[in-house]
C-alpha cells in the first residue's frame, strides 16, 4: 500500500488550518503522513497543529523566520517518506475520497507522473461559489503529454495534484528563485511524464476577497510576473520548445500574461500600471482587440472608471481563481500565476 506524504506550508494560518487538517483526517485512504512546514508563524498555528499529533502521523517543521513558499515546499519534499506527494494549502480542504481516488489512479497508470482533478471554489466563510469549476466554466482538461497545453494555460490547481516522488528525485525541487514555483514545476513534470486529469470534484479552493490586491502588492509594474518568469525559465531549460511551439504561440502566451497582470492592476484601480502591462501585451500581440478595449477603459475619467471597475471586480469575483498558481502561506498573498 503506497504511502502519501501530504505537505502543508503555512504562515499564520490559525484561522483555517484546523479545517484543512480535519479534511485529511476524514480521508478514506489512511496510509499517509502530514508534514506541516511552519514558515515563521507568530499566531497560534503551532499549538493548533500539534494538538492533532495523536490522531495522525505528523511531522511539524518550524522555520525560525519566514523563508517563502518555494523553500517551504522543498523542505516538505525533503522530509517526505512517502511514495507519492501531495500539497494542501492551510486554508483549503479535500473531499474524503481525494487520496483514495488519486492514489488508485497512479497505481493503475504507472506511466503517469502526476494526476490532478476538478475542484470546487468557496468564499472565505466556506460557502460554495462553484460546485465544479469544469462545469461552471465549461472547461475540459487534457490528459497525457500535456506540456504544450500547460505552457499556454496554467490549468492545474495545486491542492488537487498527486505526484510520484520519483519526479522530484529525477527533476529536482521547486525553483526557489520564483516566489511561487508550482507552475514551473508542473511544466517540468509535464515535459518528462504523462500528466492526467480526473474529471471529478475532489478538492475545495477557498477564495479570499482581497487576493487580487495582495497579488498586485507583491509585484512591481516593471518586473515580470511569476508566470512570465516561469515561462522564460522553461524556454531556457528546454530551448527546443521555441521550435516545437513556434515563436507566434510563445509571443501570444506571454502577451496574455501581461494582459492578466494588467487586468489585476486595473481592477485594483492602478490604471497607470495597467497601461504599462497593456503596452507590453500589445507589442507582443498587436491584433488582439481586448488589449485596446482595456487600455481605453484605463483612460476613462476617474468617477466613471471607478464604477466600471466595481462592476469588473464583481465579475472577476465570480470568475477568478488560483488555478494558475499556489497561494502565499498565510495572510499575505494569493496568486493566480
Amino acid at each position: 500500500m503506497n504511502k502519501v506524504s501530504i505537505i502543508m506550508p503555512v504562515l499564520n494560518g490559525e484561522k483555517f488550518i484546523g479545517e484543512a487538517i480535519q479534511s485529511i483526517l476524514a480521508q478514506t485512504y489512511r496510509n499517509y503522513e502530514l508534514i506541516v512546514i511552519d514558515d515563521g508563524s507568530t499566531d497560534g498555528t503551532a499549538a493548533l497543529v500539534k494538538s492533532f499529533s495523536d490522531r495522525l502521523e505528523l511531522k511539524y517543521v518550524p522555520h525560525p523566520k519566514p523563508q517563502g513558499i518555494a523553500p517551504s515546499m522543498n523542505d516538505g519534499v525533503r522530509h517526505a517518506s512517502g511514495d507519492f506527494i501531495s500539497f494542501l494549502d492551510h486554508d483549503d480542504a479535500w473531499f474524503p475520497d481525494f487520496l483514495a481516488t488519486q492514489v488508485a489512479y497512479l497505481e493503475q497508470h504507472p506511466e503517469v507522473g502526476m494526476v490532478h482533478s476538478d475542484f470546487q471554489t468557496t468564499d472565505v466563510q466556506g460557502n460554495v461559489m462553484e460546485e465544479s469549476v469544469a462545469r461552471c466554466r465549461h472547461r475540459t482538461r487534457p490528459s497525457g503529454h500535456v506540456f504544450p497545453q500547460l505552457f499556454c494555460d496554467s490549468f492545474i490547481v495545486g491542492n488537487s495534484v498527486l505526484i510520484r516522488k520519483e519526479c522530484f528525485a529525477r527533476l529536482g525541487m521547486f525553483d526557489e528563485s520564483l516566489r511561487w514555483g508550482d507552475y514551473h514545476m508542473w511544466m517540468r513534470i509535464a515535459r518528462n511524464y504523462r500528466v492526467d486529469y480526473v474529471d471529478k470534484v475532489l478538492t475545495k479552493y477557498r477564495q479570499h476577497p482581497t487576493q487580487s490586491t495582495r497579488t498586485v502588492s507583491a509585484n512591481s509594474p516593471y518586473e515580470d510576473s511569476v508566470g512570465m518568469m516561469a515561462l522564460k525559465k522553461i524556454v531556457q531549460l528546454y530551448p527546443e520548445v521555441r521550435q516545437e511551439l513556434g515563436a507566434k504561440t510563445i509571443r501570444r502566451r506571454m502577451a496574455e500574461l501581461h494582459f492578466e497582470m494588467a487586468c489585476t492592476w486595473w481592477s485594483s484601480g492602478v490604471f497607470r500600471n495597467a497601461r504599462n502591462g497593456l503596452r507590453k501585451a500589445i507589442r507582443l500581440w498587436p491584433t488582439n482587440p481586448r488589449y485596446y478595449l482595456l487600455y481605453a477603459a484605463s483612460l476613462i475619467p476617474a468617477p466613471h472608471a471607478m464604477a466600471l471597475r466595481a462592476a469588473w471586480r464583481r465579475m472577476r469575483g465570480l470568475q477568478s481563481v488560483g488555478i494558475k498558481g499556489t497561494k502565499r502561506l498565510g495572510n499575505v498573498t494569493k496568486t493566480t500565476g
